[in-house]
């Protein structure tokens, strides 16, 4: 028997759009704020007594989990309704982070990252997919790489405060201080999600069979590979020398935990003056011109980081920062204006499952272990090698065509 057509929703009051928009923008502003990421390193490495390669182990159990996780909670999400999965998220976390503070022995830290990494991947993908979804309903397509932009400027604001938080109550009370805070930065995001309307097409539409072989068929499309390549190795790059801030601080001697939550700070808030300009550039240079000045600006940084220069350091981890400003809006918006709205939080979690393996793997690797706990300079290098070649492959491979986030899509 067909299926029919879902209902067209009414398009919401211009009252109801505005104020469901800002519930989000507090939404992903708290939700991906972590208090305790700017002295993860000295929480694990000296609180609790982990080796470097114990660590980085660690992140790569968290990463590998949500490579499990992240297509079966955006399958859910798009079956089920993404708002169900955006207040689930923070709750998950909220205990995760619990756990994680009260782990001393590595069994319970795997298990506490196992945690996060779940609770993680139930909002990866479907807070981009409700706002799309939204901005559609509401006649706002086109806004979508704008609004975007918004909420990314408003996610890198909460990590930035957050950071500089968990940053001084660390140094005050404790690194425990600064998982206590994100507890309750998390219930603070859950009821903002309590808040969320139900996206106007949410709720039970899709088959198994059906969801899969529209991701297949998505894959397929001209342009899907080469911008989840170009992401992978965006997101990989920038994840690996987050890892690397606090041991390089560290090894010049900053080990006061202000110092480092100032700086982790200071360097969101500039990706967020940074987000100012997405559009901008973007519209003046085309996909093909800013994907590959993102990645020249990492091989900048990463080589720059390489040389024995300890002054230079913030300006130089500012610039990792600028190409994280365009990360997400870059990719996320090429993506939903080329898929069909049945599987957009599915394809949205393929790409960051993606991204989070290859981080697993690395993470995971031997020489990288030795690399960080033997010589961050020639890590630097190796990496502003690898950002440059990426700059050059994907400025070769591109089609030419008109830029993925100029085409109309299905969706």
């Amino acid at each position: 028997m067909p299926h029919p057509p879902p209902a067209v929703a009414p398009e919401p009051p211009a009252g109801a759009d505005s104020s469901a928009l800002r519930t989000f923008r507090a939404y992903v502003a708290l939700t991906f704020a972590f208090a305790w990421v700017p002295v993860m390193y000295t929480a694990f490495t000296v609180d609790k007594g982990f080796t470097p390669a114990q660590y980085l182990q660690l992140w790569s159990l968290y990463y590998a989990t949500m490579v499990l996780a992240e297509v079966p909670f955006g399958w859910a999400a798009d079956r089920w309704g993404c708002r169900r999965l955006l207040l689930a998220g923070p709750c998950v976390l909220a205990a995760s982070f619990m756990l994680l503070d009260a782990a001393h022995s590595f069994p319970a830290a795997a298990l506490a990252m196992v945690v996060i990494g779940a609770g993680h991947a139930m909002i990866s993908g479907a807070d981009s997919a409700w706002l799309y979804d939204h901005l559609a309903a509401s006649g706002r397509r086109a806004d979508a790489l704008h609004e975007e932009t918004v909420a990314h400027r408003w996610r890198l604001l909460g990590v930035s405060v957050l950071d500089v938080a968990g940053g001084l109550l660390a140094f005050a009370f404790g690194t425990s201080a600064a998982f206590r805070l994100s507890v309750g930065v998390m219930l603070a995001a859950a009821l903002l999600a309590a808040r969320l309307p139900r996206a106007p097409d949410a709720g039970p539409r899709l088959r198994p069979l059906p969801a899969w072989s529209g991701v297949s068929r998505a894959l397929r499309q001209p342009g899907i590979a080469w911008i989840l390549g170009w992401y992978v190795t965006v997101f990989v790059l920038l994840r690996l020398g987050f890892q690397l801030y606090q041991p390089t601080l560290l090894a010049l001697g900053a080990r006061d935990l202000r110092l480092h939550g100032l700086l982790l700070g200071g360097l969101n808030l500039v990706a967020g003056l940074a987000a100012l300009c997405v559009v901008r550039v973007h519209g003046r240079l085309g996909e093909r011109a800013t994907s590959g000045l993102v990645l020249l600006l990492l091989a900048l940084s990463f080589g720059g980081l390489s040389l024995p220069f300890a002054a230079a350091m913030p300006l130089l981890c500012c610039l990792q920062q600028v190409a994280f400003a365009f990360l997400q809006p870059l990719g996320r918006t090429a993506l939903n204006r080329r898929i069909a709205g049945g599987e957009r939080a599915t394809l949205l979690s393929v790409q960051s499952m993606l991204a989070r393996l290859a981080c697993a793997v690395a993470l995971a690797a031997g020489p990288w272990n030795a690399a960080l706990a033997e010589s961050l300079p020639s890590t630097y290098r190796a990496l502003a090698v690898l950002a440059l070649l990426g700059a050059i492959f994907f400025h070769l491979t591109h089609r030419g065509r008109r830029s993925a986030l100029e085409t109309t899509g299905p969706g």
